[in-house]
C-alpha cells in the first residue's frame, strides 16, 4: 500500500516539475527578448513621431503609414483571429476550456500585431501578449499524444504565469494572479504546476537580464515613507474614492461597448481599428503620455509635479483610447495600461488627501496604492493587487495599510455590483466564439479507468470541462452514491462519477472526458435538461 501510495505521489509532482521546468525556462527566454524588442519599437516610435512633427509632409506622411499598418493589423485579425484584443482574457478563456487554440499561429500572431501596436503608439503593454505567448508555449511544451492530454492545462497555466512574471518582474504576484484571476481557485496541483513555471522562468529572466545589461524589474521606486495608523481615515477615504473610479471605468467600458457594437453593424471592423491607430497618431503628435504603455506616467507620477487639469485631461484621454482599444481588437495588453489609469486616480486622490491634511510626504505612497487598489478592483483580484505593490516597491512594512485600502476598494466595488473588467471582455470573446448555437444541460455518467489521469487525485485537484459540476461519486464495490461537498475526495480505478455539464458541443466535452478518465469504459450520457 505504502508503495502504491509513493507511485501515486510521483505520478502527480514528476509531470508538474518537468513540464513546469521546461515551459518556465522556454517562456523565459522568449518573453525576454519580446520584451527588449517592444522597449526597440516604442523608443523607436518615439522618435519617428517626434521627427514627423518639423515638416506637414511628414505628417502627412505618417498618417499614411499608420492607416497601412492598420489594414495590415486588420488582415492579421483575418488571418489569425486569436491575435485580437488582450492576451490576458483569451487566456483564461483557453485555460478554462473556453476557447480553442492554435498554439504556432496564436503565438506568432500575437507578436506581430504586438509589434505592430508598438511601433504605432497604442497604448498597449506587453504584459498581456506575454501571458497569451506563455499559455502558447505550454501548449507546445505539453504533452502530445491524446492519451496524457489532461495534462496541457496545467502546462499552459504554467506558461501563463511564467509569462505575466517575466513581463512584470513579480513572480509571486504571477503566481497569485494566475490562481486567483485566471482559474479562481487554489488547488495543490495547480500551484505546485504554476509555481515551477513561474520560478523556473524568473532564473532564466534574470540570467538574461545580466547578460544583457537590463533589469527585470517593471518599474524603479524611491524608498517610500510608512503609514501609521493615525493615517488609516486617509486611506479610507482612498478606498472609496478608488472605488468610486472603479466604477466610472466599467461604466465607460459598458457605454463603449454599446456604441462600437452598433457601429460594428454598420462598418466593418477595419474602420474601427484605422480610427483607433489614425488617434493614436493625433494623440502621440499632440500629447505623448495619453498614449503608449503608460510606463513613463507610472514613473513620473510619484514627483507630484503633474497640475490636477493635466491628470484630469490624461485621465480622461487614457480612458477614451482604452475603450477604443478595448473595442478595436488591436493586439496589446491592456494591463501596464490599466496601471497607468490607476495611477492617474491615485494621484488626483493623493492630491485631495493632501487638501485634506495628510502629510506631503506620504503622496507617492498614497499614489502608489492607489493605482494597485485600481487594478484589484478592477480585476477583482485583492490578493494579487496588495503583493504587486509590495513587489513593485519593496515595501513590505505597509502591507497592512495597502491590504487596508484594497480590501476597502474590493468591499465596495462587491456592494455595488461592479463586474470584473476580464469577465467581460471574455464573455464577449465566448459570444463570438459560440455565435449561432445553444448552450445544452448534459449529464455525464462515467467510469475512471485504471492508469487514467484522474487516479489518486483529489476532486478539486482536476480541470474539469468548463460549467460542470461533480453531483455523485459511486466507489468501486459500492451501492450507494456519494455527495462531494468540498472537493477532497480521490478517485480510484472502477469508481462511477456523475458529472452535470452546460455545453455547446457534446462531443467536444466527451473527448475531453475520456483524456481525464480513460478510455476502458463508454461515457454515457443522459438525456439534455432544458
Amino acid at each position: 500500500m505504502k508503495h502504491y501510495k509513493y507511485k501515486e505521489y510521483l505520478a502527480h509532482i514528476l509531470p508538474c516539475l518537468g513540464y513546469g521546468l521546461l515551459c518556465g525556462a522556454v517562456t523565459g527566454g522568449v518573453i525576454v527578448l519580446f520584451r527588449l524588442a517592444a522597449t526597440y519599437l516604442e523608443k523607436l516610435s518615439r522618435f519617428l513621431y517626434t521627427a514627423a512633427k518639423a515638416h506637414p509632409l511628414t505628417v502627412a506622411l505618417t498618417f499614411a503609414v499608420l492607416v497601412g499598418f492598420a489594414l495590415l493589423s486588420a488582415a492579421l485579425h483575418k488571418l489569425i483571429p486569436e491575435a485580437k484584443g488582450g492576451g490576458i482574457p483569451r487566456s483564461e478563456g483557453i485555460l478554462r476550456g473556453l476557447l480553442p487554440l492554435r498554439p504556432l499561429r496564436t503565438l506568432l500572431g500575437t507578436v506581430v500585431g504586438s509589434f505592430i501596436s508598438f511601433f504605432c503608439g497604442l497604448p498597449v503593454g506587453c504584459e498581456g501578449p506575454s501571458v497569451l505567448i506563455g499559455t502558447s508555449i505550454g501548449r507546445l511544451c505539453g504533452v502530445g499524444s491524446d492519451k496524457h492530454s489532461a495534462w496541457n492545462r496545467y502546462v499552459m497555466t504554467g506558461g501563463a504565469g511564467a509569462g505575466f512574471a517575466v513581463a512584470t518582474g513579480a513572480p509571486l504576484s504571477a503566481m497569485l494572479f494566475t490562481l486567483e484571476e485566471i482559474h479562481k481557485r487554489f488547488t495543490p496541483m495547480l500551484i505546485l504546476s504554476v509555481s515551477t513555471s513561474v520560478l523556473s522562468a524568473t532564473y532564466v529572466n534574470r540570467l538574461l537580464c545580466e547578460l544583457f545589461g537590463i533589469s527585470p524589474s517593471l518599474f524603479h521606486f524611491e524608498a517610500l515613507p510608512s503609514f501609521s495608523l493615525s493615517h488609516s481615515g486617509y486611506l479610507l477615504l482612498l478606498g472609496l474614492l478608488i472605488a468610486m473610479a472603479v466604477a466610472l471605468f466599467n461604466l465607460a467600458i459598458d457605454l463603449g461597448d454599446r456604441i462600437t457594437d452598433r457601429l460594428k453593424k454598420r462598418l466593418p471592423s477595419w474602420v474601427l481599428l484605422t480610427l483607433v491607430y489614425v488617434l493614436t497618431g493625433v494623440a502621440a503628435l499632440l500629447l505623448a503620455d495619453s498614449v503608449y504603455s503608460g510606463h513613463g506616467i507610472i514613473d513620473g507620477l510619484t514627483e507630484n509635479t503633474q497640475t490636477v487639469s493635466m491628470l484630469i485631461l490624461l485621465f480622461l484621454l487614457r480612458l477614451l483610447m482604452m475603450v477604443l482599444v478595448s473595442e478595436s481588437g488591436a493586439t496589446g495588453g491592456i494591463f501596464v495600461p490599466g496601471l497607468a489609469i490607476g495611477a492617474l486616480t491615485g494621484a488626483l486622490s493623493a492630491k485631495l488627501l493632501l487638501a485634506m491634511g495628510m502629510p506631503a510626504s506620504l503622496y507617492p505612497a498614497a499614489m502608489l496604492i492607489g493605482m494597485c487598489a485600481f487594478m484589484g478592483g478592477t480585476l477583482r483580484a485583492p490578493l494579487t493587487a496588495t503583493v504587486l505593490f509590495v513587489e513593485l516597491t519593496g515595501a513590505l512594512y505597509d502591507l497592512f495599510y495597502v491590504a487596508l485600502t484594497v480590501f476597502a476598494v474590493n468591499f465596495i466595488t462587491e456592494a455595488i455590483n461592479q463586474k470584473p473588467y476580464y469577465e467581460q471582455v471574455l464573455e464577449d470573446m465566448e459570444e463570438l466564439q459560440n455565435q449561432g448555437r445553444e448552450p445544452r444541460i448534459v449529464r455525464f455518467e462515467m467510469t475512471v479507468s485504471p492508469a487514467s489521469f484522474v487516479v489518486g487525485k483529489a476532486v478539486r485537484d482536476i480541470l474539469w470541462p468548463p460549467s460542470s459540476v461533480v453531483t455523485g461519486i459511486t466507489a468501486k464495490g459500492a451501492d450507494r452514491q456519494d455527495m462531494d461537498h468540498d472537493g477532497e475526495r480521490k478517485l480510484y480505478p472502477g469508481d462511477t462519477v456523475i458529472l452535470r455539464s452546460r455545453l455547446y458541443d457534446e462531443e467536444e466535452v466527451r473527448q475531453y472526458l475520456y483524456t481525464l478518465v480513460g478510455t476502458d469504459h463508454e461515457i454515457v450520457t443522459h438525456e439534455p435538461q432544458t
